[in-house]
């Protein structure tokens, strides 16, 4: 495996992590570098901040790859697993990348919904598909962990192309724990609004993030804490853990994002 850095510790294996450049991607490739393991950093067009979050990953003292490849390319999916299968430290991949863009039930088109089905759930069928197999031959167990989205145990119909491509990586969470046991665990993690999106102002954002039972939204560190667990839990797969601050108990008609006033 590539490095820019020598190793001073034990390396927990190492990680895919799709969609590592920027936000929470970028946030959970340097935290589980912390925490010991070696990354293959995946991004589709930004290089500069790729290159960056490799170098804070270097500064864990732990290796990394950089791999860039459109999601919404099969060959480019099958390349790319099947570079970072000649990593036989590979232990698991996180499915992080999403396309997220806006459309509603009235004027949606074939064009979008068929790029968010090929990035955010057919990418991911791939990835996992290409894992498995290669953990059979070699007798050996991994872990995925999916990012779906909260807004599936609340559903609206904004972002309705998005949404459907979401509620498509859930259910294959579930069938893919299924199909590919014992040589895969899968599971999911559903954040509610994390971060910024779009041209939401700070203040509409903090809004939102207390718009729940809670008045506390999903912050990058959670998902960080509940990563490592599922990492560490060899018995756990099939589940999908919320996190939104119980907003999925009084669900609202808009998206979460909106919910401004």
């Amino acid at each position: 495996m590539g490095s820019n850095a020598n190793t001073t510790s034990q390396s927990k294996g190492a990680l895919l992590i799709t969609g590592a450049a920027k936000r929470v991607g970028r946030a959970l490739a340097i935290a589980l570098a912390a925490d010991g393991y070696d990354i293959h950093l995946h991004y589709r067009g930004s290089k500069d901040a790729a290159e960056d979050t490799a170098q804070a990953i270097t500064e864990h003292k732990r290796q990394v790859v950089l791999h860039q490849a459109d999601l919404a390319d099969e060959q480019d999916c099958e390349r790319l697993i099947a570079n970072c299968l000649n990593d036989e430290a590979l232990v698991g991949i996180i499915n992080n990348a999403s396309l997220f863009t806006y459309d509603k039930n009235d004027d949606f088109n074939a064009a979008g919904f068929n790029r968010h089905m090929a990035v955010n759930a057919i990418a991911p069928a791939i990835l996992m598909r290409d894992l498995a197999a290669s953990m059979q031959s070699r007798r050996q167990k991994a872990a995925v962990i999916n990012i779906t989205d909260a807004k599936l145990v609340g559903l609206n119909p904004d972002y309705y192309t998005y949404t459907v491509s979401k509620m498509a990586l859930d259910g294959l969470t579930k069938m893919a724990a299924q199909a590919y046991a014992p040589w895969l665990r899968v599971n999911a993690i559903a954040p509610g609004i994390t971060l910024r999106s779009g041209d939401q102002t700070e203040e509409e954002y903090r809004i939102a993030h207390q718009f729940n039972p809670l008045r506390q939204g999903a912050e990058c560190d959670d998902i960080i804490r509940l990563a490592k667990m599922i990492l560490d839990t060899p018995s756990m797969t099939g589940h999908t853990i919320v996190i939104d601050g119980g907003l999925h108990l009084r669900p609202p008609n808009r998206d979460v994002a909106f919910l401004d006033q």
